[in-house]
């Protein structure tokens, strides 16, 4: 009980605005971690629900309500995750070896130019998707907040770690197998639980399109696999970065699943 609930708070430290914990980070502190994850998301998810109930009150024009869905999940998420896209990025850019590689990721804490453009390219393409979002997609998408952190954490419990200094996603690993098929098992019920939720709500707009939340069920593990794919390749396994560019990426291609599918014409 203890592990868990030291967990929780280094879950919510680690990966999110609240106070960060004193707790040192180590197996003991952090095997339960990954079970907490996805419920940053769904905080993110409900706090993006409800803006979409009031913002139609409360604004004229769609870019501030694309602007506060595209930055809250950054706010609440403390820039964790988008700290991670830039460094993978920027390593990714560099065309180095995998061992530089690796160095630009863990160590090197300057952006290089690339990186600081492509991160300012996928702002403001989820600006411009949000502000063409109708008012039924956010509450679909939203869930995908949940779904790329559950995605994140069955990664982390089940995929090979890159070989880094520092090996910071190591402690998130419990030793038991047990513990940690039961996190997994968890974090897939989070994303059928997620998934169900968002066929049930497209199925009720006033024309139904189940098919706007199969896209970004789709679009998601299309990500999953390309995330998984380019760490392997650049990196030799995921690292705690690898995962962030997993999420930020992944809430970026929801969205543009879901509006791509609300545009067309069939």
């Amino acid at each position: 009980m203890k592990g868990l609930l030291r967990s929780f708070v280094m879950a919510f430290s680690k990966y999110s605005i609240s106070p960060k914990s004193a707790y040192e980070r180590n197996k003991e502190n952090c095997s339960y971690i990954m079970l907490f994850l996805p419920l940053i998301g769904i905080i993110i998810c409900a706090i993006i629900n409800r803006w979409a109930v009031l913002y139609p009150y409360a604004c004229d024009f769609p870019v501030l309500p694309a602007v506060v869905c595209s930055v809250v999940p950054i706010i609440l998420s403390a820039g964790v995750h988008l700290e991670g896209f830039v460094r993978t990025t920027d390593a990714i850019s560099s065309h180095k070896s995998k061992e530089d590689k690796l160095h630009i990721i863990g160590v090197d804490a300057h952006g290089g130019y690339s990186s600081m453009i492509v991160a300012i390219c996928i702002f403001l393409i989820s600006i411009g998707i949000w502000s063409e979002m109708p008012i039924d997609g956010i509450f679909v998408v939203a869930f995908g907040y949940v779904i790329s952190r559950a995605l994140f954490a069955i990664s982390v419990l089940t995929v090979k770690h890159a070989s880094t200094a520092n090996g910071k996603i190591d402690c998130y690993v419990p030793d038991s197998k047990i513990s940690l098929w039961i996190q997994v098992l968890i974090n897939i019920g989070y994303i059928l639980v997620s998934a169900y939720l968002m066929i049930k709500i497209a199925g009720t707009f006033s024309t139904p399109r189940p098919s706007v939340a199969i896209a970004c069920l789709i679009g998601a593990a299309i990500t999953y696999i390309f995330y998984i794919a380019v760490s392997l390749r650049h990196f030799g396994g995921i690292t705690e970065e690898t995962g962030g560019f997993f999420v930020v990426l992944c809430e970026l291609v929801i969205p543009i699943a879901a509006l791509t599918i609300f545009k067309s014409p069939i």
